[in-house]
């Protein structure tokens, strides 16, 4: 018998299988999987399970050029780490904006690195790599313990939306009848099976319904790019000629402002009445 990883896509494939074989479960009991809760209801479906569907990525903006930056450096060596200063929240503000957004790429570029973070588990606190993922970045980024959350998170963000992004190209394949070769090139056979499988079941379709409801509703995105509210805040509050923290209503003001050379997905008139 295949053994099957705690939260991988393969556990769920097994569980609902035992789902549709009709084994009991009362109504909305709680069953557990990947070390998680989830609950099923009476007709064996699994209710309010997060999937990475249609999450969409915080950056609107082009990032082509980031992405290919991020993978130069993490195929690269180097001798010296770059080092990381933190806020009292455990998130990164310097030393310099490019120190930080060479951080926020790298980690993007993890999430796409199947050894590190592979995509075949239903979410990323389930995938097994945390401490290789940690210890890889510590080889690069000289970063305190503080920092290992928030690093984890954005990594998280970035598999979620990389998923995403594969999920859109897979549905586009589907939609033009044409094969698969282009995925097949970005993930491993396996895990893109596995994909494949999760996404044609009835919860992951539910899901991704409600995601997209929900991303309907986002009309007032941020334009700062892989840049940080953490790091824009502490610029601001470095500007201020009495060093003190920026308003709420500056940080929103500061972090919507657009370029009027670059397209936009959402329209700015919410965001010019709430200015």
């Amino acid at each position: 018998m295949r053994f099957c990883s705690p939260g991988s896509l393969s556990a769920y494939h097994n569980l609902r299988k035992k789902q549709v074989q009709n084994i009991e479960h009362p109504s909305n009991d709680e069953v557990e999987y990947g070390g998680q809760p989830m609950s099923i209801n009476a007709s064996g479906m699994v209710l309010e399970r997060e999937a990475e569907n249609e999450v969409q990525p915080m950056i609107e903006t082009d990032n082509v050029a980031h992405e290919r930056e991020a993978e130069t450096m993490i195929e690269g060596s180097s001798e010296e780490r770059t080092p990381i200063i933190l806020n009292c929240y455990g998130q990164p503000i310097g030393p310099t904006p490019k120190d930080v957004k060479d951080l926020s790429r790298f980690l993007g570029t993890i999430a796409r690195t199947t050894e590190f973070a592979p995509l075949n588990y239903v979410d990323c606190p389930s995938v097994p790599t945390h401490d290789q993922i940690w210890e890889y970045v510590l080889e690069k980024f000289m970063i305190p313990p503080e920092g290992r959350s928030w690093v984890l998170e954005t990594v998280n963000l970035s598999w979620r939306g990389y998923k995403s992004k594969l999920k859109k190209m897979y549905l586009e394949a589907v939609e033009k009848g044409s094969n698969l070769d282009e995925l097949y090139e970005l993930v491993p056979e396996d895990e893109l099976k596995d994909l494949i499988s999760y996404w044609n079941t009835s919860p992951a379709k539910e899901q991704s319904k409600k995601n997209k409801r929900n991303r309907e509703k986002l009309d007032d995105m941020h334009t700062m790019g892989p840049s940080s509210y953490a790091a824009l805040r502490h610029k601001l509050k470095q500007e201020d000629p009495n060093k003190q923290e920026p308003s709420k209503a500056k940080v929103y003001r500061e972090s919507r402002i657009r370029n009027p050379k670059k397209t936009y997905k959402t329209s700015y008139g919410n965001t010019k009445a709430n200015m």
